[in-house]
């Protein structure tokens, strides 16, 4: 299948909407399977931005042993998104590795649905789907500028065996670097691979490509935002720990040292859209899009990034309560949100 070669518009601007953690399928503990409101969102979040492609942020979470089924459900609910023939990308979460698809068998059957610019990538790499996607120049065929997509694992405690540490052996301490959450991040590998790419590029270009660079769960940096929110400028909701690694491969300092990310975006948690600016790099979340699973119905949406042809980068969070109201709510007799999760009938 022919992929999709991005373009910056006339006016050297190119859009797109990040919506992440689906979390597709019925969850047990609800009475509803409601993958159909996730379609609603979408449809929704694409009619009032009219991006230029979509970006899955992980946790799509495709929940059937049979490939064929898993893609119709996926299809099913991307459909506003292939109605308009829109490019789109994805990463993978943590919880789409506890599935019954395994990763490299979602991602060719990614690749089978149109739009897709999903690669499997570097196989000797860590993880799935770190690959780089070109976005040319609207004067020219030269890149402009380019996304990274990066896998981030699963759990920092994954390491144990990876790594041939003691069974048993503690990562997460009680005097943590950040949150005492066990989640991971992309591996040194991973970073060497951008490193790498990052700097080919360059060469081929003459000169440095512009970045965004997309994964699920956050970088330890992110924190620093959201402990500093004045100094860098940060505006959303944190209403949850934020579960990155305790273990750090250096990925922010990688991109610092390249000079060419201008922003890094993350789902994972489903009740932060922080954005702020840390060392000149723009970070944020996309809260959730999902009702399968814990969620904040005043949160709910997806995040536009908006890049220009200069190098520059701006973003912001849209939710869908101020599109649908209370259609986009998981139960429109009941609101759940605000500063702590609590329910209370309208």
């Amino acid at each position: 299948m022919e992929k999709p070669v991005l373009r910056f518009n006339s006016d050297g601007h190119f859009k797109i909407l990040m919506v992440s953690d689906f979390h597709l399928g019925k969850n047990k503990k609800l009475k509803e399977d409601y993958n159909y409101k996730v379609t609603a969102g979408l449809e929704a979040l694409i009619e009032e931005t009219k991006p230029d492609m979509v970006f899955f942020g992980g946790d799509q979470c495709l929940e059937d042993n049979d490939v064929q089924t898993a893609k119709k459900q996926f299809v099913t609910v991307i459909e506003p998104v292939l109605k308009r023939k829109l490019p789109w990308a994805a990463v993978f979460g943590n919880h789409d590795r506890e599935t019954g698809i395994d990763l490299e068998t979602e991602m060719k059957m990614y690749q089978t649905v149109d739009g897709c610019l999903c690669e499997t990538g570097d196989t000797s790499l860590d993880g799935v789907g770190n690959y780089r996607i070109p976005i040319l120049s609207s004067k020219d065929d030269s890149v402009a500028f380019n996304l990274f997509a990066l896998d981030s694992q699963r759990e920092v405690t994954d390491l144990i065996d990876k790594f041939g540490l003691k069974k048993g052996t503690k990562i997460v301490l009680d005097g943590h670097f950040n949150e005492g959450q066990t989640g991971a991040m992309p591996t040194f590998e991973q970073v060497m691979w951008y490193y790498n790419t990052s700097k080919a590029d360059e060469k081929t270009n003459g000169k440095k490509i512009p970045a965004a660079m997309f994964m699920h769960i956050p970088l330890p940096e992110y924190l620093e935002i959201i402990r500093n929110p004045e100094v860098c400028d940060a505006v959303g909701s944190k209403r949850e720990t934020v579960g990155c690694t305790e273990i750090n491969f250096g990925l922010f300092a990688a991109c610092l040292q390249r000079g060419d990310v201008k922003g890094i975006f993350f789902g994972h948690e489903h009740l932060c859209d922080i954005q702020g600016e840390y060392c000149g790099i723009i970070m944020a979340q996309d809260a959730a899009l999902g009702y399968n699973m814990s969620a904040h119905d005043d949160l709910r949406g997806g995040r536009v990034i908006d890049l220009y042809e200069d190098g520059t980068i701006q973003t912001h969070a849209v939710k869908l309560m101020d599109l649908m109201g209370r259609s986009a709510m998981r139960r429109e007799d009941y609101f759940e949100g605000g500063c702590k999760y609590f329910i209370r009938k309208l």
